[in-house]
């Protein structure tokens, strides 16, 4: 006799049936439901963590634009007012691709984060020369032109001098002549 069989099933067994299957779909509906929810707290979830990282990163970014000078000098264990000035005299270069028919005249003034460091840059004076010479030497007449190729040499060249007095001292590079002929 067959499980399902209306014909010949007694009213109680009848309801029991139905019963049993209002349980299935509810389950079956139970489950979709909480697939439902947990995809979307899923997403919640990730969503709320990306709200965390921006608000945090925003947080940073406002402290350290409000706060720069004191936050440079807390971590280099200086203030700003002990800055010296150091002037590296005239250096000739040829760029990259001239076969020395143009050259580059170079001087260059230093913001440095102290004077122990300008006494540094003193002793390491010709490794300093050297390696601003070769990083002129090695760029092309059409990049030392533009104002973005001197901007990026700016930050090269502070990059060496501080390589080679072996101190992050460098708060500023300026050009003080800067000839191509």
């Amino acid at each position: 006799m067959p499980a399902f069989s209306n014909e010949n099933q007694s009213e109680p067994e009848k309801n029991e049936a139905v019963e049993e299957k209002n349980e299935e779909h509810q389950v079956q509906e139970n489950q979709t439901g909480e697939k439902q929810r947990s995809k979307f707290l899923i997403a919640g979830k990730y969503f709320l963590l990306l709200i965390l990282v921006f608000s945090l990163g925003g947080s940073a970014y406002f402290l350290v634009d409000r706060y720069y000078e004191e936050i440079y000098g807390l971590t280099l264990g200086r203030s700003s007012d002990d800055t010296v000035t150091y002037v590296i005299n005239e250096i000739i270069a040829n760029p990259s691709g001239t076969n020395a028919s143009r050259f580059l005249v170079v001087e260059i003034g230093l913001v440095l984060a102290s004077s122990s460091d300008a006494e540094l840059v003193d002793g390491n004076i010709m490794q300093i020369k050297d390696r601003i010479n070769e990083v002129l030497s090695t760029k092309p007449v059409d990049e030392l032109i533009r104002p973005e190729g001197r901007s990026e040499l700016r930050v090269e060249l502070a990059e060496e001098i501080n390589q080679a007095i072996g101190v992050r001292s460098v708060r500023n590079l300026y050009f003080i002549k800067y000839v191509i002929q």
